[in-house]
């Protein structure tokens, strides 16, 4: 019987997982997933989302035992991992998905591929559920991807037949944190496995929230969050799965049909994020634009602004909320998107602070951190994904407006900064001198103004076709800020997948690239919320 290596990475899960069921289909199976040191040390990586990666596989290792099979764990560098697995047992190959996610798990694939051919050992890459390869418009993707999700998922193998251990297997294979040397550091986290993202999924969709979900993402206090981030992270469910268990609210009141069109939006976007540093893996490390390169180095006010942003002291209480809530909680359920976008526009746009910096800290922070949507949202707010002159960059205004927009009850604030919980809420935006709490670090209308004249000098230089090359090197920003970390890697020009080569496209396929990405923008209407919307928010605290 043929037996393959089945190599796990950000897919861990049994069910719509096309490598498992190929490799099932044709004989005897071993899943593997290597802890691959140089993704552990990464700058970017977090505590609390190892906790998730570490729960996670053993969630996985749980549902591979009532198959009759286990998971294998090892530490060490991938290629002499792997090859060490197969030669030990004997298998006849591997197998895995494609995974685009990072610079370093591409040059990680381009060596192990190497590696296993130079032994002879077979390996194939399959796509994951709505991967594509092909450098395409994205609406020929947008229309691929709704043909692929539309299929039905792949259910998990009834049974998988797995050699028996070795004798130096140890008994558990999934580590704990403690034994990769890191420290808890407080964040909660989801309750982890398949089952438990797809049933958390179920009951969102049974309850209330799903008739205002799609209205209540704007409000920070609202109860309105599917909790799907963490899962979808590390593949513990796929869009797939998740976009036929909130089939039924296509099916519901109008509150539901709007919630689930949202949803699917959402989903669609993230997929989209992963489509584009599939292409351009450099917007790992650069802006999308050669015209928006720059010195990123911080003078010392710009360093005592970061860390005062980091910490929550900035004097502007809902920026101030959203660094408290990232600190004790990851994000994953309490910070949203609106809340995310007007903390990411403070530190670019009024602090001048390059968006790589934020990007670093949520990285470090978030419980759902996914590299190209963490990434791309920040240069998103930073107005450098924005080509061309004239192109408009939304600034938030971090003081009463937000207030009264986002937190019009100052629920998301009072629940982070206890000290301003006497305060009415026209007070909140902009709080009177007080003991205990800091005055604004900085003048909006200042601020805004220097940003905008400096965006809008950069731009000048654009260019059609001006994308940031990929850089000599690779190491990931902000390294310099923390000891150790491997970094051999670095040193690797060689990525798979094989990223665009920018340099090289003809017209047909360099208007397909930039068809991805906003070549000048212009500001939409501002939408007048329903007076009594925020009366019917499910906020914290309440019930």
């Amino acid at each position: 019987m043929r037996l393959q290596v089945v190599w796990f990475r950000r897919d861990l899960r049994l069910g719509d997982h096309p490598a498992l069921h190929q490799a099932a289909s044709e004989g005897a199976v071993l899943p593997l997933f290597i802890l691959d040191p140089a993704l552990l040390q990464h700058p970017e990586t977090g505590v609390a989302r190892v906790g998730v990666l570490l729960d996670s596989l053993a969630a996985l290792e749980r549902d591979l035992q009532r198959l009759q099979s286990r998971l294998l764990v090892r530490w060490g560098e991938p290629a002499a991992s792997l090859l060490a697995v197969v030669r030990a047992y004997g298998a006849d190959g591997v197998i895995a998905h494609v995974d685009s996610e990072r610079i370093v798990g591409r040059v990680r694939d381009a060596r192990v591929q190497r590696h296993l051919e130079e032994a002879g050992v077979p390996l194939r890459w399959v796509e994951p559920p709505g991967g594509l390869e092909a450098l395409v418009p994205y609406p020929a993707y947008r229309r691929f991807w709704h043909g692929a999700m539309a299929a039905e998922p792949l259910p998990p193998p009834p049974r998988l037949a797995t050699p028996p251990p070795r004798a130096e297997e140890p008994r558990s294979a999934v580590p704990t944190l403690e034994a990769l040397g890191l420290v808890e550091d407080g964040k909660p986290r989801p309750p982890a496995g398949s089952a438990a993202a797809l049933q958390r999924l179920q009951a969102f969709c049974r309850q209330e929230v799903a008739s205002r979900y799609y209205w209540q993402l704007s409000y920070p206090a609202a109860r309105a969050s599917s909790g799907l981030s963490p899962y979808l992270k590390f593949g513990v469910v796929t869009h797939r799965q998740c976009l036929h268990a909130i089939a039924p609210l296509r099916h519901g009141d109008t509150g539901r049909q709007r919630s689930w069109r949202q949803l699917v939006s959402r989903l669609r976007w993230g997929a989209g994020m992963a489509q584009r540093f599939r292409y351009l893996p450099q917007l790992e490390l650069e802006p999308l634009w050669r015209c928006h390169r720059h010195d990123a180095a911080l003078t010392g006010a710009q360093e005592e602004m970061y860390r005062r942003w980091q910490e929550g002291s900035t004097g502007f209480p809902i920026v101030d909320a959203a660094s408290r809530c990232l600190l004790a909680t990851g994000g994953w359920r309490d910070l949203n998107f609106r809340s995310r976008a007007i903390h990411a526009s403070f530190l670019t746009n009024l602090c001048g602070i390059d968006w790589r910096y934020g990007a670093l800290h949520y990285m470090r922070h978030l419980l759902d951190g996914d590299c190209p949507i963490d990434h791309y949202q920040w240069a998103m707010q930073a107005g450098v994904t924005v080509g061309g002159t004239g192109g408009w960059t939304r600034i938030y205004h971090p003081g009463q407006v937000a207030v009264d927009r986002c937190d019009p009850h100052g629920m998301f604030i009072r629940r982070w900064l206890p000290e301003l919980a006497e305060l009415t809420n026209d007070q909140l935006g902009m709080p009177p001198a007080m003991a205990g709490y800091p005055p604004p670090m900085l003048d909006y209308d200042t601020a805004r103004r220097a940003r905008l004249q400096a965006l809008e000098a950069r731009r000048q230089s654009w260019t059609r076709g001006g994308f940031s090359p990929m850089p000599a090197d690779l190491t990931p920003f902000g390294a310099e800020r923390f000891a150790g970390g491997e970094t051999d890697w670095c040193r690797s020009h060689s990525l798979l997948p094989v990223p665009v080569d920018i340099d090289s496209l003809d017209r047909e396929e360099l208007r397909a690239l930039e068809s991805w990405f906003v070549m000048g923008r212009t500001p939409g209407g501002q939408r007048r919320r329903n007076g009594s919307a925020a009366q019917q928010l499910s906020l914290f605290g309440a019930g």
